[in-house]
């Protein structure tokens, strides 16, 4: 509105007080501590310590140390000469100079400054200027150090307490298909972890932000479908639910989606304690029946510091996975993704407000998202529902949320199971019965399908489960066909 005469301003009507307001919204609360810091000895830092965590990529290792900081420690990474991998602090324990100028060897780091030599646990080698070579020092002096390995391309560590050290999860998607290859990637976020973490429970985003429509036109714009969009169906607005499960240790959101006329595809993704998702192929348009499709992608969510974070993930290739063959393995590594465009900070600033992605929608919630000044709506029950579990686990609350009880399976030496699938039944509309119902009713029995399988083991249970899905698919069938 433009002012051309002294009372112009009065035509500016702060109406019911929600309009031109301001000035009364400049306070900015303080953000919630007890889930968005990680530093040591903090609530959340202290139950994601006990949790083995990705800390960089194997690409990132090469003849040099890898300076990382990881849950607000500044930390080393190297793989030494015989193929050992070494998380140590940076600073070496001798004078505090930084391991990231240490010169690898055989076995272990050797640091600039005065060649002490460290082994990948951190028990001293050798220290050059003692008459023993450091044999009675090394008794008593040793360096901060992680448990670390490498697996499909990732690097995870373990940071707590070394009597609780858990067995890596030995998780079922890495062994669904026989013919999938897993790579892995990152995208480096400059914000907190948990509003990175929050993205995926927030279903609504998928059919808004990820939505063709979702984007500025330019004038040279060449009518292309937008790289930062899901195809048509899946870009439409689903029917969502949600649902606390494994004992309020995981929660999954359930996307259904009605494909023609005869179609229902649903869609589950888990979200796992502390800070992991699962997520089923995300070039699914439902047009054919499919049974307990599987994961295409898993991530982590990892603190860099309270204002930074790591987005890890491993991504699946292979024609049983990828049916459509649209994944780009090229794209997989250092700050990629084959996916959607917007997953990184990369592109320019233009680009972005042209036609938004994560990066820059989760980025934009400030360094640390204030949860005092949100407004929620229905469908942000995913989010809430995520915050109560990780809530319930920093505090004790929930004993099924324990470091030690979620570990279980991986001690017994058993896989990990989770829940995310593409499921595409044909049941058909139904005379007299509103089609969101159904669609909503599918969702769930295909969760409890899934949730039933538990109670196999391996194969057992993707036969268990694939068979439910079809008689509980012909039931429908039978019932229409009865009419």
């Amino acid at each position: 509105m433009s002012v051309d005469s002294p009372d112009d301003h009065l035509k500016f009507s702060h109406g019911n007080n929600n309009a031109y307001g301001g000035y009364e919204k400049t306070a900015i609360p303080a953000h919630d501590p007890e889930i968005t810091e990680t530093d040591p000895g903090t609530p959340m830092g202290e139950y994601m310590r006990r949790f083995w965590q990705p800390v960089c990529l194997s690409e990132e290792l090469t003849d040099l140390p890898r300076p990382i900081r990881i849950l607000g420690e500044d930390l080393v990474a190297f793989r030494d000469k015989s193929g050992s991998i070494g998380v140590l602090h940076r600073h070496c324990a001798h004078r505090g100079a930084s391991l990231e100028y240490g010169i690898i060897q055989e076995t272990g780091i050797r640091c600039c400054y005065h060649g002490f030599e460290w082994n990948v646990d951190g028990t001293l080698i050798k220290a050059p200027g003692e008459d023993d070579n450091g044999e009675r020092l090394a008794k008593r002096v040793s360096q901060g150090a992680y448990p670390a390995f490498e697996k499909y391309g990732m690097v995870f560590a373990y940071m707590g307490p070394f009597a609780e050290m858990p067995k890596f999860p030995e998780w079922e998607f890495f062994h669904t298909y026989d013919d999938t290859e897993i790579l892995s990637y990152n995208n480096i976020y400059p914000c907190n972890w948990l509003q990175v973490f929050d993205n995926i429970p927030d279903q609504i985003h998928t059919a808004q932000l990820h939505s063709p429509t979702m984007r500025v036109i330019s004038e040279d714009d060449d009518g292309s479908y937008p790289s930062t969009a899901f195809n048509p169906v899946f870009a439409q607005l689903p029917v969502m639910d949600y649902a606390s499960v494994r004992k309020g240790s995981a929660m999954v959101f359930i996307a259904g989606r009605r494909v023609g006329k005869d179609k229902i595809w649903v869609r589950i993704g888990d979200v796992i304690l502390p800070n992991m998702t699962t997520h089923a192929y995300a070039d699914e348009d439902g047009r054919e029946v499919r049974y307990f499709h599987r994961v295409f992608m898993a991530r982590w969510y990892v603190p860099v510091d309270n204002e930074n974070s790591i987005v890890f993930g491993l991504r699946m290739f292979g024609p049983s996975i990828d049916p459509f063959n649209t994944g780009d393995k090229s794209q997989c590594g250092y700050d990629k993704a084959d996916f959607l465009d917007g997953q990184t900070g990369q592109r320019t600033r233009e680009s972005a407000q042209r036609m938004p992605g994560d990066w820059d929608a989760v980025t934009s919630q400030r360094a640390i998202a204030v949860h005092a000044m949100e407004n929620p709506m229905r469908e942000d029950v995913g989010v809430f529902m995520n915050r109560r579990n990780l809530r319930q686990a920093v505090r004790g609350d929930n004993p099924d949320a324990r470091p030690d009880v979620i570990n279980q399976r991986a001690n017994a030496g058993q896989r990990d199971y989770v829940y995310g699938n593409n499921t595409v039944l044909a049941i058909p509309i139904q005379d007299n019965r509103d089609d969101d119902d159904l669609v909503r009713e599918v969702c769930k029995k295909v969760l409890e399908i899934c949730e039933a399988g538990d109670a196999y083991e391996g194969n057992e249970r993707d036969i268990f489960i694939e068979s439910a899905l079809k008689d509980f698919e012909k039931s429908y069938v039978s019932s229409v066909a009865a009419e």
